[in-house]
């Protein structure tokens, strides 16, 4: 038994000797090399995205012996080194790096060599598939009336921060107009009928971008025509205009109701007879019910008509009806259009009156119910005209 514990004291005691000879050798490598001291760090590092490129903030340490700051990321093939600037508390570099998410790190040098600790940041720069997944803000109606100018309403577009339209005034000048993101109506005195327009919308890709970014452009074309509310048009304009007398006209349709609105409604001639009380429908009875839009009304004048106005009342207390054009021809065959008029999801206003800059002329006219707010349905009471004055 002594022998026994004789020998475990000597195991314990060759252990011993043997752990501070690996603490000496440890010790004599620090004598021998001398411990490795850092210079300052950067401090409050972050990262702000832009349009293929990231900008890199850090703030300045105030150590010394700081000369220059450098800066790599995952792909990167050569360093940048960045001198600094002792005159400002924050720094900043702007990389132009291509679309992707990154891990940048920042380590600041001294003259002679020495670094410090590494700050590493994520951050991620934005490019073209980022772009093309943005929208431009939706234009939801865009009118134009002589007094006003072009009025276009905008719907709200979450995350958009501004939208930028331009377009050629009447004086040949490049306008450009920034929509902020809470305006929803804007107003254009100074436009050309008919001409082109062009806008994009700005969005932040995230908290703190370096910049907005653009969506891609998107082209339309202002109205052709003024659109005219019953009381704009019955208390200021339809005094200088003269009424066009309908009586002899023939009416053709590519689908009317003979069947479920009784002997007069449903049926074509409603549409010219004088009475807002009886209105055309589209077919929903019988073989071939319920066809598609657009609904094709043809209007034989009998002879050639010179047309500044058309006037539309849609079915009584009815909200069916939604976009109709507007087409003249010579022949019947080949046809121009030369407006439209869009009535919202809703029974008011019942009537609208589209008003031309000038009067086209023509023996047939084309009413085309192209889009109904209710399925395939539509109905209008009365389609009326009138011509420049004599």
């Amino acid at each position: 038994m002594k022998n026994i514990l004789k020998y475990i004291a000597g195991c314990i005691a060759g252990l011993t000797i043997t752990a501070c000879g690996d603490i000496y050798e440890v010790h004599e490598q620090y004598i021998t090399e001398g411990e490795r001291t850092y210079i300052g760090h950067a401090d409050t590092v972050y990262a702000q995205g832009g349009f293929n490129k990231v900008n890199l903030v850090w703030k300045l340490n105030v150590d010394p012996r700081i000369e220059t700051c450098v800066i790599t990321w995952n792909g990167c093939e050569t360093p940048v080194e960045i001198p600094v600037n002792r005159s400002v508390e924050y720094m900043n570099h702007v990389l132009e790096i291509p679309e992707g998410q990154y891990i940048f790190s920042l380590k600041m040098r001294s003259k002679s060599g020495e670094e410090s600790l590494t700050e590493t940041v994520e951050g991620e720069s934005y490019g073209a598939l980022y772009q093309a997944r943005l929208t431009q803000r939706i234009i939801t109606s865009i009118l134009a009336t002589p007094e006003k100018g072009v009025t276009i309403e905008w719907n709200a577009e979450e995350g958009c921060k501004k939208t930028v339209l331009s377009y050629i005034n009447i004086n040949g000048e490049k306008k450009t107009v920034v929509i902020p993101e809470t305006e929803t109506t804007t107003i254009i005195t100074d436009y050309v009928m008919g001409s082109e327009y062009e806008y994009y919308s700005a969005y932040a890709p995230e908290i703190n971008a370096y910049e907005d970014i653009n969506s891609l452009s998107k082209k339309g074309n202002f109205p052709a025509h003024y659109t005219l509310s019953k009381s704009e048009w019955d208390n200021t304009y339809h005094v200088l205009y003269e009424d066009i007398d309908r009586t002899g006209w023939l009416v053709t349709a590519s689908t009317e109701e003979l069947e479920g609105e009784g002997a007069t409604n449903g049926r074509a001639i409603a549409l010219i007879d004088g009475n807002l009380k009886t209105f055309w429908h589209s077919q929903y009875k019988g073989e071939g019910a319920n066809p598609p839009c657009p609904h094709d009304i043809i209007l034989d004048m009998q002879h050639e008509q010179e047309i500044i106005s058309v006037e539309l009342a849609r079915r009584e207390k009815n909200k069916d009806t939604r976009e109709v054009e507007f087409s003249i021809s010579n022949d019947g065959i080949t046809w121009s259009l030369f407006g439209s008029l869009t009535f919202p999801n809703n029974a008011n206003p019942n009537s609208q009156i589209l008003l031309l800059p000038t009067a086209v002329k023509g023996r047939y006219l084309k009413v085309s119910v192209v889009n109904s707010n209710n399925g395939v349905n539509a109905s209008i009471a009365e389609i009326m005209f009138t011509a420049p004055p004599r």
